[in-house]
């Protein structure tokens, strides 16, 4: 036991020399969820700037009540060249256009459709203009025109919905982008713990011949490893404590405390998982700038494919298979599910097999290739 507290406070020792690794583990993912944490710790309201311009007057005013009505919209009335331009600029997301007669034309219709209504009669059009270059906005903001266009009808016809859909929320607040972000930041934080924090330090250390001579001492390899193995570990708790802390005292990022053994079994396998990668990375690595070059590519792909900083949801579905093998998907998953409550893209039985799986191989791929010695 005494062998092991030393070796464990020798690779504290060691730890705190690698500037790279103080950086990665720990530097980075606060600074990222800083960062993100002042951009995006509003409430999450969302509005949208719709331009109207009003060419039939007093007649159309209660249309435009209508869409004043809808929150996500920020109204804007002005005439058509000013409110075009505002669109050309992106200072608008659509522009109504109402064209005279418009309220003399729904009342027509209306007494029409309501006297015969077999009869075909053109419906009054609105004019709506858009950018499609801006396509998340402009198909958000025209999906709920027609629905405010829709409940117009339903309205003017007196037609009572036989089916209405009752909206319920999943989470006890409303989820903010912060709060969406900070367990992805945990998640992200324990990967680079993994490929920086361990692989490098260990290819240092090899091309050193720290490794070689730990290893002819008589202590037992097993002690070597379960020793850096345990200080990494404990640097995982640490990430999580600090971004946990950081996030609830700046940003006021709710944490499902009564879900903390699951949150700390779910950091405890997420870590297990990265390190024993860090450890197959470093055997495949001969000196110090290779092993950067290598540990770069799944960091690189893993943050931006994984889910930790948008939904899955909104990825192209011919890359959602590389999304569904990634470890870091599942992990940052299971941390939203355990962290914050916030419902989970899949189950959490499934995030832990395929994390497991990792795991499993990763641990194998890891004594395979593992070196004791500098490589030739």
């Amino acid at each position: 036991m005494r062998s092991f507290i030393q070796l464990y406070i020798a690779n504290v020792r060691e730890f705190r020399r690698d500037v790279s690794a103080l950086f990665w583990t720990v530097a980075f993912p606060l600074f990222f969820i800083v960062i993100f944490g002042i951009i995006f710790s509003g409430e999450g309201d969302i509005s949208f700037a719709l331009g109207i311009v009003n060419e039939d007057g007093a007649p159309s005013a209660r249309l435009v009540e209508s869409f004043e009505m809808v929150e996500a919209f920020d109204i804007k009335t002005g005439s058509l060249d000013d409110e075009l331009k505002a669109l050309e600029d992106g200072d608008r997301s659509a522009v109504i256009v109402i064209p005279p007669g418009m309220g003399q034309h729904i009342g027509e219709h209306t007494t029409q459709l309501m006297s015969d209504p077999g009869q075909e009669s053109d419906p009054a059009a609105l004019q709506v203009y858009y950018d499609p270059a801006d396509q998340n906005s402009s198909q958000i903001v025209l999906n709920i025109i027609d629905k405010v266009v829709a409940g117009m009808n339903e309205t003017m016809l007196g037609i009572t919905p036989v089916v209405t859909v009752e909206t319920l929320s999943v989470t006890a607040d409303d989820l903010r982008s912060i709060d969406y972000l900070l367990p992805g930041v945990l998640a992200m934080s324990l990967m680079q713990l993994g490929l920086f924090g361990t692989a490098a330090p260990l290819v240092s250390m090899r091309e050193k011949g720290v490794l070689r001579r730990m290893g002819a001492t008589p202590l037992s390899k097993t002690n070597l490893l379960a020793s850096q193995l345990a200080f990494r570990v404990t640097l995982a708790f640490m990430q999580a404590a600090l971004i946990v802390v950081v996030g609830a005292l700046l940003f006021e990022v709710h944490i499902e405390t009564q879900n903390l053994p699951a949150i700390i079994g779910v950091v405890l396998f997420g870590a297990a998982t990265f390190i024993t990668m860090g450890y197959f990375i470093s055997g495949l690595a001969k000196t110090e700038e290779a092993v950067q070059g290598i540990v770069s590519l799944p960091n690189f792909i893993f943050m931006f494919l994984s889910g930790i900083f948008f939904p899955v949801e909104v990825m192209p579905s011919w890359i959602r298979p590389v999304v569904d093998v990634i470890p870091l998907t599942y992990l940052g998953d299971a941390l939203r599910e355990t962290m914050i409550d916030a419902g989970s893209t899949y189950s959490m039985t499934r995030s832990l097999v395929i994390l497991g799986v990792w795991l499993v191989i990763c641990a194998v791929l890891a004594v395979r290739f593992f070196r004791w010695e500098p490589q030739a």
